[in-house]
């Protein structure tokens, strides 16, 4: 018979507490916890703290966030009957599991003529938890959960437009994608590098996948995907063999690109799968078909736009001043409406990061190259320059964070 093993009195009596779990238990439990209540914890005694600010427990809590949806709107200050000509330009983040928003930043100005000039306020990208935004012509890179903000220059938006960001190299390093147009043609930079565009592609919606950017083709046009590759820093084709219609949106199913594929006031969105991303293979995953007559009773027009968000396929109905959840089934789950006007619901997600970034010099790297239709997968000669200029941290500004 086995030898019991009866431990010391002192011990059998001793209580088990949170404290005297080991380490790598105590971290287990930590990391399901949300990030605010990350922070909370950093104050309640040292162990936690070093526990909870290690790198390498911050990029697998990253890792581990649900993908949020990133919206923007505009609110009026005041009542109806204060006509302060001011408004809140605000940025939110939507968890469809919850049918939850998070408010994440919030711009307050002047009110300007939408049909005449485009908004002061832009969502420009999102990666690794942090969010490139722009207010007044100004450029802000914010993590909206640690509430840290840098004030980014270059580029100047005066005269270049902003199109992507992304991660290069060393982990704390990222590179902002922007151009400049001349006379009739459009000139790239991004901070690194310049090149010669399309003109077939949209520039100002930019997916991220796998660390690459991704965009689609303006409506009408070639069904080709323009894609960044931010570690060779060129530009290369992904062909699409089906007919890509005016509502279509990328977005990531089980770790490969997706696209949803649908018609403006259509009932129908088909979700398009690229099974082999190297050798540009897709699959027609499957195809929602919603209740148009009961999307017609809860919009006032006939005009919305339908877009799977999820690898669920949780499918969202942008009805302009209503909008809808509803699942792959056809049943519809929530239907809400945000707290302004003008809402955008944007291609960039968001996952929560505590991941600290320092200050740093930022170092450009200029890169000429040409990208022209028949050269499907590179760039032309290319020759690099670099210099020194500096990322400034934003303290105290007229902007808030919310």
């Amino acid at each position: 018979m086995a030898e019991t093993v009866r431990l010391p009195e002192q011990q059998r009596r001793r209580p088990l507490t949170i404290a005297s779990l080991p380490e790598e238990i105590m971290s287990e439990i930590l990391l399901l916890l949300p990030p605010k209540s990350i922070l909370q914890c950093r104050a309640v005694c040292k162990a936690w703290r070093d526990v909870t600010s290690d790198r390498a427990f911050l990029l697998t809590h990253h890792r581990r966030q649900p993908p949020q949806r990133l919206l923007t709107f505009i609110r009026d200050v005041g009542s109806h009957h204060d006509d302060l000509d001011i408004l809140d330009y605000c940025v939110e983040a939507v968890d469809f599991r919850t049918h939850q928003f998070q408010s994440l930043a919030r711009f307050t100005g002047q009110d300007y003529d939408c049909s005449l000039e485009d908004s002061p306020f832009t969502v420009h990208a999102s990666c690794d938890g942090l969010l490139l935004m722009s207010y007044n012509n100004y450029l802000h890179l914010c993590n909206p959960t640690t509430r840290q903000w840098l004030w980014v220059s270059p580029p100047a938006l005066q005269h270049d437009k902003v199109v992507g960001l992304y991660a290069h190299g060393h982990p704390s390093e990222y590179r902002v994608l922007y151009y400049r147009e001349f006379g009739l043609g459009r000139t790239f930079y991004i901070t690194t590098w310049l090149t010669k565009g399309t003109e077939d592609t949209e520039f100002n919606k930019p997916f991220l996948f796998h660390g690459n950017l991704h965009w689609l083709p303006q409506s009408g046009r070639q069904n080709k995907i323009v894609v960044f590759d931010t570690l060779d820093e060129a530009f290369r084709w992904l062909h699409v063999p089906f007919k890509m219609h005016n509502v279509s949106s990328l977005l990531e199913i089980e770790g490969s690109l997706a696209m949803s594929n649908s018609h403006i006031g259509s009932s129908k969105v088909d979700l398009w799968l690229l099974q082999d991303y190297k050798h540009m293979v897709w699959v027609h995953k499957y195809r929602i078909e919603l209740p148009v007559i009961e999307i017609r009773r809860l919009v006032e027009d006939d005009v919305w736009y339908l877009h799977i968000v999820s690898q669920e396929g949780d499918v969202l109905v942008d009805g302009s001043y209503w909008q809808f959840h509803y699942d792959m089934k056809g049943n519809l789950l929530e239907k809400f409406q945000c707290s302004g006007r003008m809402l955008n619901i944007t291609p960039h997600i968001l996952q929560e990061s505590l991941v600290p970034h320092e200050e740093p010099n930022y170092q450009i790297d200029v890169i000429y190259g040409v990208m022209e239709s028949k050269y499907p997968t590179g760039t032309g000669p290319i020759t690099i320059r670099t210099q020194n200029c500096n990322m400034h941290s934003k303290h105290e500004t007229g902007e808030e964070a919310v």
